[in-house]
This record gives structure tokens, C-alpha cells and sequence, in this order.
């Protein structure tokens, strides 16, 4: 016989999968504090200690199920961490160990870090994006698809995923004053994106525009039949436009940024991740204080609590990203 429901099915499906035990819900942050009591006698404190390490940096991941987490979800996270080769293998070697001992308690279905991607030698990402493959990215834009897209990102400092997120809802325009050189007062328009979300500073911050890519912004703000400002170009078999959906961070890596960096000829390894590197640097350079220049890119590494970042003022932030070079 078969199933009267498709409730029933799926069950069926999941006793099965799991040799006629219910599948246990537990975060990732619980099976890590279960595994750590039963694995820390077998090691020695400081083997541990470098465990206990590499686990921090997913973090983001700490609160959810186990068993909903993906392979993609933990390579991100390798790909946003700043440290180097050592530290990714380490991470690769936990996740290996945590997942390991959470599909033999029941908590996850399968291991998924056996194919994560602990790169070569020092840590490509660190290297930003230069000047010199900006340009090379902004004369590629109306002959390689989503160019626009790259070179936005460096100009907005947005992490891939908080950029690919923005919707055009997140566009704001402000009239505000400013004063010249002689002293005298006039009114000027400033366009910024609200978006971020990562760290509790980066969330819903202010990002003003830069000159350099104002009209892709505006442009992209009329494309219709999206809400999304940097949406997928979704195809069909036959290569026919069919519409538009958000476009995950590994089909951005994977089969957008890496290719064309690849057909344009830019260092082989670096990640999207560059881009903001890339912005970061100009910040450096750019005219304001550092309280500003946090505020814009969202950084938690900076003396600062999230009700000043959100005290610092509009006029402050447009002065820095205009002198961005």
C-alpha cells in the first residue's frame, strides 16, 4: 500500500533515514558543548584550545539546528575569516569532528565537511581587489554580465551576502546642508543604502553612495519586476530570460565572480569577499574620523557601541565616502 498523505510520506521518509529513530533537534552550539565534554580527555588542553578557537569563527552559526546547516553555510564561513591557511584547516578539522559526532548521536543526517575548501597556502581573500582590476572590472560592465554588480561592491563595502540582499526599499534620499569654504550654506541631496547584518554595529547602517557608481544605482533602481536591487538573472534551458529571484553568495562566488575574474584576467583565488577589502582600503585614505568610517563599513573592532553609530551623523558620512579615491 502506499501513504493517504504527504505528511505521511515525509515521516516515513525521515524513520527511515534515520534507522526508525526520531530525528533530535539540537543547535549547533549544544552539539558542540556535548561533543567538547565527551572529546576534551582524549587531547591535550591546548590541541583543545585550538578547537575552541577555530569553532568561534562560526559563530553565526552557533544558534542554529545542526541538521539544517549546509556545507555552503560553513564554507562562508571560512571564506569571511581573515586569519590564515592554519586557522581554516583547523576549522575544517572541528566541523569534521563536531558533525562527525552528531550523525552517530542522531542530531544530523549526513557529514557535510568532508569537500570544504581550506584554500592555498596564506589566505588569498586578504588581498583586496586593486585599482588597476577595478578598472579592468568597470570596463567589462555592458560586455560581461553582472560586472556592474562587482564593481558596486567595492564601492559600498557591503559583505556579498548583505549586498546580494539590499532591495530597493533600502534606497533613501536625503536633503541636507553643507557648507563651503567662504562660509556660505547650501542644500544638497544625499543618496545612501540602508543594508547590513552580520555583527550588531554592521546592522542596518547607512552607506551613501560614491559618485563613481551613482548611475548603476539609478539604473538598477528601474529595472522592473524585482524588489531586489541586484537580483539573478534566471534562464532557461533554451537561454531565455525568464525573471528574477536573489542570488545566493556561492552562485555568486562560484559561477559569477570566479569566472569573470578568471575571463578578465585578475589573480586567480580571490573571493568576493576582496571587494570589501578593497573598500576598507579606501577608507583608509578617504577624509573623516575613524568613528565614521566604522559606522560605514559596519566594523565591531573599533572602540564603539551601536547607539553611537547611529548618532553619527549623515553629513559626516557623505564627507568620507566623497574623498573616497
Amino acid at each position: 500500500g502506499g501513504f493517504r498523505t504527504k505528511k505521511e510520506a515525509l515521516e516515513w521518509c525521515l524513520t527511515a533515514k534515520t534507522g526508525g529513530k526520531q530525528r533530535i533537534d539540537k543547535s549547533l552550539s549544544a552539539v558542540y558543548d556535548e561533543w567538547e565534554k565527551k572529546y576534551s580527555p582524549r587531547v591535550g588542553a591546548s590541541t583543545m584550545a585550538g578547537y575552541k578557537a577555530a569553532y568561534k569563527h562560526f559563530s553565526k552559526l552557533h544558534p542554529l539546528y545542526i541538521d539544517t546547516i549546509t556545507a555552503q553555510d560553513l564554507q562562508d564561513c571560512m571564506d569571511e575569516c581573515k586569519a590564515g591557511k592554519r586557522t581554516h584547516q583547523q576549522m575544517k578539522v572541528v566541523a569534521g569532528l563536531i558533525w562527525g559526532y552528531a550523525v552517530d548521536s542522531n542530531y544530523a543526517d549526513r557529514d557535510v565537511t568532508t569537500n570544504l575548501y581550506t584554500g592555498k597556502g596564506t589566505s588569498i581573500q586578504r588581498d583586496p581587489i586593486t585599482e588597476e582590476e577595478v578598472e579592468i572590472i568597470r570596463k567589462a560592465i555592458g560586455t560581461e554580465q553582472y560586472a556592474e554588480y562587482v564593481y558596486a561592491l567595492c564601492y559600498l563595502g557591503f559583505r556579498p551576502g548583505e549586498f546580494l540582499a539590499i532591495k530597493k526599499s533600502d534606497y533613501h534620499e536625503e536633503e541636507i546642508t553643507v557648507r563651503d569654504k567662504k562660509g556660505k550654506t547650501r542644500t544638497e541631496k544625499v543618496a545612501y543604502l540602508i543594508g547590513g547584518g552580520k555583527t550588531e554595529a554592521g546592522t542596518d547602517r547607512r552607506v551613501p553612495i560614491p559618485a563613481a557608481i551613482a548611475s548603476i544605482i539609478n539604473a538598477r533602481l528601474k529595472v522592473e519586476d524585482t524588489d531586489l536591487l541586484f537580483p539573478m538573472y534566471v534562464m532557461n534551458r533554451k537561454k531565455e530570460f525568464t525573471g528574477y529571484k536573489k542570488m545566493t553568495d556561492a552562485y555568486f562566488r562560484e559561477f559569477v565572480f570566479k569566472p569573470m575574474m578568471a575571463r578578465l584576467g585578475i589573480a586567480d583565488g580571490k573571493v568576493p569577499y576582496a571587494a570589501r577589502h578593497t573598500y576598507s582600503d579606501k577608507l583608509k585614505n578617504a577624509a573623516g574620523d575613524d568613528k565614521t568610517k566604522a559606522a560605514i563599513i559596519g566594523h565591531t573592532d573599533y572602540d564603539f557601541t551601536r547607539k553611537r553609530y547611529q548618532s553619527t551623523d549623515i553629513n559626516d558620512l557623505k564627507t568620507v565616502v566623497d574623498s573616497l579615491e
